[in-house]
């Protein structure tokens, strides 16, 4: 289907098609934001919980791929040669190695180099 008029949003009141609408033009003269994020409120906190949900979502993917795969030699439970301490224990190491692995190698790439110099 094809439409035959432009949505409002893209029209250009002007003939120069560079210039953007006339809200656009004011809010630059203004000196303000224009565009989808001008009316957007300050996040302050929302970061650092969007950080500690990643954080413990990775952990508990870690914790329970660890834990269920694992599986006793002797009466063939899976989980059981585990134990919930040594599945949190390797959980919080690759959740560590996965979001500051690269901080981490690069660390120890620098002492290394300071220390053969």
């Amino acid at each position: 289907m094809v439409l035959s008029s432009s949505p409002t949003e893209l029209h250009h009141d002007c003939s120069n098609p560079a210039c953007g609408s006339q809200e656009v033009a004011g809010a630059k003269a203004a000196g303000g934001q224009s565009g989808p994020l001008a009316n957007r409120p300050a996040t302050t906190g929302a970061a650092f919980l969007g950080y500690v949900k990643r954080w413990c979502l990775w952990f508990l993917a870690f914790f329970g791929i660890y834990s269920a795969s694992s599986v006793c030699p002797f009466c063939g439970t899976p989980g059981c040669p585990v134990g919930a301490g040594g599945a949190a224990l390797v959980g919080v190491i690759f959740v560590g190695l996965w979001q500051f692995g690269v901080r981490i190698f690069q660390k120890c790439k620098d002492v290394a180099q300071k220390f053969c110099q």
